[in-house]
């Protein structure tokens, strides 16, 4: 089965938050790593229909960019940064999540 490399995800989150919060670093990887507490295991059934070939790569990529809500980024959001700050950066993490799912099917 395939596995999602959380860790990869993290030190990407890490930079994403360095170049678009100016830092931030330790408030974004917490919430990163809730959001892996709360979309984990969802994601990783989504991954094994698509290395079964019952859903498509686009419905996949659908349905993860669809959990986009469970990243609540309230460690972020306690630092007052901007919404439009916010939906930025949450949607970059989205991005790194789907692509490491991605990369995750041999």
């Amino acid at each position: 089965m395939a596995t999602i490399d959380w860790n990869l995800i993290e030190k990407q989150t890490a930079t994403l938050a360095e170049t678009l919060l100016n830092g931030f670093v330790k408030q974004a990887v917490n919430d990163a790593r809730d959001f892996k507490q709360r979309a984990e295991k969802q994601i990783a059934e989504w991954l094994v229909d698509l290395a079964k070939g019952d859903i498509t790569r686009k419905n996949f990529a659908s349905l993860v960019r669809g959990e986009r809500d469970l990243a609540e980024m309230h460690l972020l959001k306690q630092e007052g940064l901007s919404k439009v700050t916010l939906d930025t950066f949450t949607g970059g993490f989205i991005e790194i999540v789907l692509n490491a799912a991605l990369a995750a099917i041999p």
